[in-house]
């Protein structure tokens, strides 16, 4: 059997996933800032080990990256550690065919063209898609398929890190979790209660404006990599689908190969 490689290069975080001709084996992350050191260069080696595959197991791969000046980097280091060719990812093809009414479509990006493929190929439409990373992203396609736009807000851990970065006194959040309560007796928790459930009651309302506007219902998914964050909150509500996004990246790749 041979197998793929799908690289989603992010902003903060990194993910190697490793499909066969249509399912997701298994991923590992790491952090983008460290991308080229000699431990995480070990941990793709090991990844691969443990999975009992090496370089020759694959028949390609393509890397989607929003750091463009850490893609050749990327490629060069899984060349040189495990031999395995990986393309860089050309949108040209996809856009040429997507349904959209947005201004430009070039400035989708690659992380966007994989959700919208993802979500309409195993979901369908309508859909509205909660994408959480570094930044959280909501995007829109309506009913006939047309992918409508989206919206931008800083990601869960990255409005943690803005209340410490732009205060003098309060304290930097080492780590995001479900507080006990929606308010915090202590100057933490408190911070932890903002962060968590301000972003929970965005991306509630916004799927609930979505269906106010346009005068549907819609499926609603929710993803990306700090999608298991909030997973409990969406129960019986939205589909939390953690992988989305790896699963479109698959697909485009093997529309391209």
């Amino acid at each position: 059997m041979k197998y793929s490689l799908i690289v989603d290069l992010g902003n903060s975080q990194t993910e190697l996933a490793v499909f066969d001709e249509n399912n997701l084996i298994d991923k590992i992350r790491f952090e983008t800032d460290k991308i080229n050191s000699d431990y995480d260069n070990r941990k793709i080696k090991q990844f691969l080990s443990h999975l009992g595959i090496d370089g020759k197991d694959f028949e390609g791969g393509m890397i989607f990256s929003v750091v463009p000046h850490l893609t050749r980097l990327v490629q060069i280091i899984l060349k040189g550690e495990i031999g395995i060719d990986i393309k860089a990812f050309d949108p040209k093809p996809i856009l040429a065919s997507l349904k959209h009414d947005v201004d430009d479509p070039n400035e989708i990006g690659q992380d966007l063209l994989a959700d919208i493929v993802g979500a309409l190929h195993y979901y369908g439409a309508p859909i509205v898609v909660s994408d959480l990373g570094t930044v959280s992203k909501n995007l829109i396609i309506d009913k006939d398929g047309v992918f409508q736009g989206v919206s931008f807000f800083p990601g869960i851990r990255m409005n943690a890190n803005i209340l410490s970065d732009m205060t003098a006194q309060l304290p930097v959040i080492k780590e995001v979790t479900k507080p006990d309560n929606y308010y915090g007796k202590n100057t933490i928790d408190a911070m932890r209660c903002g962060v968590y459930y301000c972003h929970l009651a965005a991306i509630r309302r916004f799927m609930d404006r979505t269906e106010e506007e346009f005068g549907y219902k819609f499926k609603r998914v929710v993803t990306g990599g700090n999608s298991y964050l909030l997973a409990d909150e969406f129960k019986g509500t939205a589909i939390v689908d953690q992988t989305l996004v790896l699963k479109g990246m698959h697909l485009i790749y093997k529309m391209q190969k």
